[in-house]
């Protein structure tokens, strides 16, 4: 890269820094004035010039009545641009967390009552239950079940909303990555909490069971890197397949479900394409 083109491109990153404070400063006022709105809607319209043309245009002979909408874009816009997310990235974000999030949905907490209100389309591949011996862990390991029972309330709740939102007309992904964001935070906490409730050890059991449990740990985790690693081989693989390779892929598939790991549905359905038998979850 030349020196000019280096300069450019410094010139424009601390131009980019610029505007996202001028965004901050404009959303910290409380009652702005027209002028102020309409350069409001100006910020708004160098964000996105296709896009907010319309809003900007009405900006300039209605300032107050576009208030509220300069106001959500703008938001919007501000916390992209805070994630440091180009629109790409913006895209990325947003379907692999639909991915994730379809997959944590896709196993229903064994005491949770499913009612027809927000049903995402996703099909229901299992039911998650609670450890045999759940009544006696301890209060706060319980409590991670019923906290978990709640988030995935709540997110089969966003997810509909995102998937009506996705719907509608000129639907675009910098409208849904706020959305998208709050479903990545509840998403990680949940699994994340599921894991210490499942791995979750008594300490008089810990001292006899800390090698084994840490070694059996310790293969599972290279036991389903493993099968993972075939299937995604597999499905992709440019040559026929022959008795052999395909063998291979059900005992992949067969070993995640003993781990009770969930397969991706578009992938379960290039698996059931080749003749592969995905095992249900009881």
């Amino acid at each position: 890269m030349g020196a000019n083109a280096s300069f450019r491109l410094f010139n424009y990153i601390a131009m980019d820094k610029i505007l996202t404070a001028k965004i901050g400063l404009f959303l910290q006022l409380k009652d702005p004035t027209e002028e102020q709105i309409r350069e409001g809607a100006t910020l708004l319209l160098r964000c996105n010039p296709n896009r907010e043309r319309g809003i900007y245009n009405n900006a300039m002979r209605r300032p107050k009545a576009m208030l509220p909408w300069i106001r959500t874009d703008l938001k919007k816009y501000y916390n992209i641009r805070q994630r440091g997310l180009t629109t790409s990235e913006v895209e990325k974000y947003n379907r692999e967390t639909v991915e994730a999030v379809r997959e944590t949905l896709a196993r229903v907490p064994s005491d949770v009552k499913v009612t027809d209100d927000h049903t995402p389309n996703i099909p229901q591949l299992g039911v998650r239950g609670k450890r045999p011996d759940h009544g006696s862990l301890p209060m706060n390991i319980q409590s991670l079940w019923d906290k978990n029972a709640e988030r995935w309330l709540k997110m089969r709740k966003m997810h509909a909303q995102l998937a009506q939102m996705i719907a509608r007309p000129g639907y675009a992904a910098c409208d849904g990555n706020e959305l998208c964001f709050q479903l990545r935070q509840l998403d990680t906490e949940l699994r994340n909490d599921y894991e210490r409730y499942d791995s979750y050890v008594a300490e008089d059991k810990k001292e006899k069971s800390s090698a084994d449990s840490v070694e059996t740990f310790t293969d599972n985790v290279k036991t389903i890197q493993n099968a993972r690693t075939q299937i995604s081989r597999g499905v992709n693989r440019k040559t026929p397949h022959t008795e052999a390779s395909l063998q291979k892929l059900q005992d992949a598939v067969n070993t995640l479900h003993t781990l009770n790991q969930v397969i991706k549905p578009e992938t379960a359905d290039k698996l059931k394409a080749l003749g592969i038998v995905i095992p249900q979850h009881a």
